[in-house]
């Protein structure tokens, strides 16, 4: 991959889908999880719990984000990405740190919702802004 002339070295990886590093650029994100449990009342009348996997979810939301990863703040990718995800990829692979001192924490998930609305439309660099929220869920 080759380098990338305004990326910032010293800011962390928070997220990369399949691989590729997405934005910081003006971003929030809410990560949750979802315990699922289900409480059984055997013929004994003893109250059994059952643990299944709990789901993970991320939700994104960038303010002023370009179609290119040029205009970003830190070179990397932008709406143009994420919209051809969403188009084109049923699964993804999520690498994600939700604290800097931590390993990173990965999952496969499905983008279940995407909406982005146009903010600006700047003629002379050729470069569409945008409002884009999605959410990843785990599979």
């Amino acid at each position: 991959m080759p380098a990338i002339q305004n990326q910032q070295t010293s800011l962390a990886v928070f997220v990369s889908i399949n691989g590729t590093e997405l934005t910081n650029h003006n971003r929030t994100v809410s990560i949750a999880e979802e315990t699922n449990v289900s409480d059984v009342e055997t013929s004994a009348g003893r109250l059994k719990r059952f643990y299944k996997p709990n789901k993970r979810s991320l939700s994104f939301s960038f303010n002023y984000l370009p179609n290119n990863g040029d205009k970003t703040a830190d070179g990397r990718v932008a709406r143009d990405f994420i919209e051809n995800l969403v188009r084109t990829a049923p699964k993804v692979l999520v690498n994600y740190k939700d604290d800097p001192t931590e390993a990173n924490k990965q999952f496969y998930g499905f983008i279940s919702s995407y909406s982005e609305r146009i903010v600006r439309r700047d003629l002379p660099t050729q470069c569409t802004y945008y409002d884009v929220q999605f959410n990843i869920e785990e599979v």
